[in-house]
């Protein structure tokens, strides 16, 4: 039997799915990304000049932090992970995304595959993350 949550105040998927579903013990978190509940992004930055600056640093730290909220709301927390895909719009992102990442796992933690992808579904979203997790037993 699988379960989805009811709407929250969180920032609501994009489209019609839900944030995450649960079959048995096992959660699969919807692609998570840096937005917030009014619909921004967070670590973008709009400059007079009309140009913008996207921090990947405050997003992946955003984006873990809004994993960690999806879990609780199922019951579970980071240290339930099992499994997480990461996309990158640029790998050249990948140092420091990987530093803020080591802040919230180590490597005793979930299994990970990071991948670049084109581009995301809004422009100023440059890291997403797909999540599995294992509800902890009584």
């Amino acid at each position: 039997m699988s379960h989805s949550p009811a709407p929250t105040a969180r920032p609501q998927p994009l489209g019609k799915y839900p944030p995450y579903r649960i079959d048995g013990d096992t959660i699969y978190l919807s692609g998570i990304s840096a937005r917030l509940p009014d619909g921004s992004i967070a670590g973008t930055t709009r400059h007079a000049d009309g140009s913008v600056t996207r921090d990947i640093e405050v997003q992946t730290r955003v984006v873990l932090e809004n994993v960690r909220a999806t879990l609780a709301e199922a019951g579970a927390s980071l240290a339930d992970c099992i499994d997480i895909l990461v996309f990158l719009t640029d790998m050249k992102d990948f140092p420091k995304y990987n530093a803020i990442y080591g802040e919230y796992f180590d490597a005793g933690g979930p299994t990970r595959t990071t991948v670049a992808v084109n581009e995301l579904p809004r422009p100023d979203m440059i890291v997403e993350m797909k999540v599995v997790a294992c509800r902890p037993r009584p």
